[in-house]
């Protein structure tokens, strides 16, 4: 590269000193040669480390499941194949390069031994489930333990393939080594609402809580739930018609006979609220009361390292958690296991 740089400076030196007492010329001679020179410059192109979720047609999923599975195959079954498949890309690189020879002394098998590992952990995981996965014409009964497990994986190494999950084409030419495969196609809609599904207020005889939340006034707020952040959360109230009760994901207002409410901190609430927008899950919240008390950090510690290890590597749109949220987390963590040793729930003065 410095070879044809100092040929570039040579020629257009040259050329700026030909036209030096041509003030514009000299500007576009000096221009062109800062374009030339960029040219060299290194592009770094930003690719991602995570491969998309398979995007096949379901219908040419459920051929397949339809055609090499029982047709008494549960659900439950089928999402564990098909996630097993999704989470062992690396396992799925060597099995494929070991189905494409490419030195000398190599030879091809279809039913590779880490593709036979993958089928015996899977029948470990299913159990007597593993039945389902064959239909009749595999005639099962007849297998052996070995055979059995060969069949799952040349299953699997069928799966691996219409899930385009196989590194090479079918003409065997290398596509690329498979990245591990993302989930955030495939996340679920989650919606932080009350825990109780009816009033429970003795004279309302357990009437059903009706939505209080408008739609125009519904927040969208940040949910961690363990060290997995959710980004546009909806957040909704119910109320009881009758006895006015409002009922919230971490608390209830209780209206008095002398027109007072009073608030109730639910023991068995499933998410706290910690800040203005950022809910939750009692995971969170009990990682920062064991951080307290095992580890005697400090909020300013524990929010550091949660920023660092796992707001850091995950993409949201939500802020760095705060020491003054952290604290929050503390404080209502610590009311409710209080409260719940002690065979009550706290209630106070709503405000």
């Amino acid at each position: 590269m410095s070879i044809y740089v100092n040929a570039i400076f040579q020629f257009y030196g040259q050329k700026i000193l030909f036209f030096h007492r041509n003030s514009i010329l000299l500007q576009w001679s000096t221009l062109l040669l800062g374009l030339v020179l960029c040219g060299f410059i290194p592009v770094v192109s930003a690719t991602s480390d995570q491969d998309p979720f398979p995007n096949i047609p379901f219908q040419i999923f459920s051929n397949f499941i339809l055609s090499q599975f029982s047709h008494q195959v549960s659900l439950a079954t089928v999402m564990t194949v098909l996630l097993t498949m999704t989470s062992n890309s690396d396992l799925l690189n060597l099995h494929a390069r070991q189905q494409h020879p490419k030195a000398p002394s190599e030879v091809g098998q279809v039913a590779t031994g880490w593709i036979k590992a993958l089928a015996r952990a899977l029948e470990n995981r299913l159990g007597v489930t593993t039945e389902s996965l064959f239909c009749e014409v595999d005639h099962k009964s007849q297998l052996s333990a070995n055979q059995v497990t060969s069949h799952i994986g040349l299953k699997l190494d069928g799966l691996s393939k219409v899930l385009n999950l196989h590194p090479y084409s079918k003409e065997g030419q290398f596509l690329g080594k498979l990245k591990p495969v993302s989930d955030f196609a495939i996340q679920p809609v989650h919606i932080i609402c009350p825990l109780s599904m009816e009033c429970e207020t003795t004279s309302c005889q357990s009437r059903a809580i009706h939505r209080q939340t408008r739609d125009r006034d519904i927040p969208q707020v940040t949910l961690i739930k363990g060290t997995k952040i959710y980004d546009d959360i909806p957040v909704l109230g119910g109320q009881c018609g009758t006895c006015q009760t409002i009922y919230h994901a971490d608390h209830e207002r209780v209206k008095g006979d002398d027109g007072t409410w009073t608030k109730l901190y639910l023991n068995s609430a499933k998410y706290l609220k910690i800040g203005q927008s950022i809910w939750v899950d009692r995971i969170f919240s009990g990682m920062v009361l064991n951080g307290y008390y095992h580890f005697h950090a400090s909020a300013s510690a524990f929010t550091e390292f949660w920023n660092q290890s796992c707001w850091k590597f995950q993409k949201t749109t939500s802020r760095k958690i705060s020491r003054r949220q952290v604290w929050q987390a503390f404080v209502q963590e610590s009311v409710r296991r209080v409260a719940t040793t002690s065979g009550f729930d706290l209630e106070l003065p709503d405000r």
